[in-house]
């Protein structure tokens, strides 16, 4: 009996779906950045984090401290994006339109923008709205073509198809595709971070205007990219192994009939 090794297959279906499931988690989660925020008053040091579209502010400047919710906000027509804790969409707008223009809002986190335009910051501290937007494309592409390869592991493992494209060459190509756009992205927004300034400012009201003082990193929704990068460059691994070994493997032993004599025995096989 020829040896299939499904197990490979079948790893590779599991890997796919821990790498899905990285994938949603750090789409959705609120930690890409995340940061302390250093005030000479405060009882400890306050925390910022924040993901591709909302996050969290918390502020323990006084005995109480409080938390706020921040929320991705972009202004297209100024290529800029920042996140605010205002608790009105326009306000958030109005916070956003400042930064980029190199204007000084107020930061609390309150319904309405007051702008101070007297004294322009150096630079906006913004976001491009452009490498946000680049960085959704790829992000969700990545989601997709791991969908499709999960889809893929599970059919190979339980069914032989005859078209290459649902067999185990698409298999293949959909999990390299998968972690080729999962490094893009990480590239895209480790390189940004280490040569934008955003580590500096952050794209966060209280930061550009030098209320706190920033101890930035990136946060554990970035590094989970990586892992279900590594995840479907081990399903290629593993794609490959299984052709290596079944190609090692020897062939199963052929019966001929016509070795057996004709006296009308029927041989079952």
């Amino acid at each position: 009996m020829a040896v299939t090794r499904r197990v490979y297959i079948f790893s590779a279906f599991l890997l796919s779906v821990l790498s899905v499931l990285l994938i949603l988690v750090a789409i959705s989660s609120d930690s890409w950045v995340a940061s302390t925020a250093t005030a000479e008053v405060q009882n400890r040091d306050s925390t910022i984090r924040y993901g591709l579209f909302r996050g969290e502010l918390g502020l323990h400047n006084l005995i109480t401290p409080t938390f706020n919710t921040l929320f991705m906000t972009c202004i297209p027509e100024l290529n800029s994006c920042a996140v605010s804790c205002k608790t009105e969409a326009n306000a958030r707008n109005a916070e956003v339109r400042a930064l980029a223009q190199g204007y000084r809002p107020t930061p609390a986190c309150v319904s309405v923008t007051d702008v101070d335009t007297s004294d322009p910051l150096e630079t906006p501290p913004v976001i491009s709205f452009a490498l946000y937007v680049c960085l959704l494309v790829f992000v969700f592409l990545q989601l997709a073509f791991a969908l499709v390869a999960a889809a893929l592991a599970i059919v190979n493992a339980t069914k032989n198809p005859t078209e290459p494209v649902f067999g185990l060459p698409g298999c293949l190509w959909t999990n390299l595709a998968t972690a080729v756009l999962g490094i893009i992205t990480l590239l895209l927004f480790g390189i940004y971070w280490a040569t934008s300034g955003l580590k500096d400012h952050l794209a966060v009201s209280y930061i550009a205007l030098g209320l706190f003082v920033p101890g930035p990193a990136l946060g554990y929704s970035y590094w989970l990219l990586i892992c279900s990068v590594f995840c479907n460059l081990s399903n290629v691994g593993l794609i490959q192994l299984r052709a290596y070994l079944l190609e090692r493997d020897p062939p199963p032993p052929e019966i001929k009939v016509d070795n057996h004599p004709s006296d009308g025995t029927i041989f079952i096989y």
